[in-house]
This record gives structure tokens, C-alpha cells and sequence, in this order.
């Protein structure tokens, strides 16, 4: 039990909201919400299924992050399954004939999804090459 409780991301969502700057928690909630709820909506597309689906691998991977080395910006690489759902996102976007609410939820996760993929490479770099190594917060408890 102790094992499932740790790697869950129960406690890495509790140290996003006590060490994390009130604006980084704000775009949380703003990529939670464009690329994991606004998918749900929209299922019948491939790439809403696999946004949701990588969305939910991600949060899996920075949970196992969390709980071995806490919250640094190495927890960046968690947004690399991304990468295909935004290749059918742009793929889908290219459609000529596509409803306009589908459509929006596309422009809002590529934008999404691009501004984050270029933040996390920046801090996966920085942190990678020693720049930036600091402990946001400590490992959650095993």
C-alpha cells in the first residue's frame, strides 16, 4: 500500500500547492484544464485520446520524479509524450472540415502545449548541464 501511495501524484500535487509560486500554480490549472479536461470533450478524435492519455502518463512520471528526487525542473521531461498528440493536433488542424468548438480546443492545446514543451526544454537543459539543480521541494515520503 505504502508503495501505490507513493507513487501516486497525490503528494506531488500537495507540494505544487505549498512550495510552487502562486502563478505557476495558475498555469497548472490552465494545462490541466486545456490538455486534460477540454479533451474529454472530444473523444472521438485521436488526438484528444491520446492528449488525455499522455496527460495522464506525464502526471504518472513526475510523480515517480517526485518521489525520488522532489520537484526540480528536470520534472520537464514528464511533457515528452506530448509530443505525438500535438503532431495530430497540428495534423487535425490542417483539416479543412472541423467543428469550430473542436477546432478551438485544438488552437488552445497546440499553444498550450507549445509554450510548455519550449519552457520545460529550457529548464530540462539548464538543469541537465548543472545550471539549475535547486530543489523546489523534497521528495515525497515512500
Amino acid at each position: 500500500m505504502k508503495l501505490i501511495k507513493s507513487l501516486t501524484t497525490f503528494y506531488l500535487m500537495r507540494d505544487m500547492v505549498r512550495y510552487l509560486p502562486v502563478w505557476v500554480q495558475l498555469w497548472m490549472g490552465v494545462m490541466m484544464a486545456v490538455l486534460f479536461v477540454a479533451p474529454l470533450f472530444f473523444l472521438d478524435h485521436a488526438a484528444a485520446q491520446w492528449m488525455s492519455a499522455s496527460f495522464m502518463l506525464g502526471g504518472l512520471i513526475m510523480g515517480f520524479l517526485h518521489m525520488k528526487i522532489g520537484i526540480t525542473k528536470l520534472m520537464g521531461i514528464a511533457h515528452l509524450p506530448w509530443l505525438y498528440p500535438l503532431f495530430l493536433i497540428f495534423q487535425d488542424l490542417s483539416l479543412p472540415m472541423i467543428s469550430q468548438n473542436y477546432t478551438i480546443w485544438l488552437v488552445a492545446a497546440a499553444g498550450v502545449s507549445v509554450l510548455c514543451l519550449v519552457i520545460d526544454a529550457i529548464d530540462v537543459i539548464r538543469y541537465l548541464t548543472g545550471n539549475n539543480r535547486q530543489q523546489l521541494a523534497p521528495p515525497a515520503p515512500t
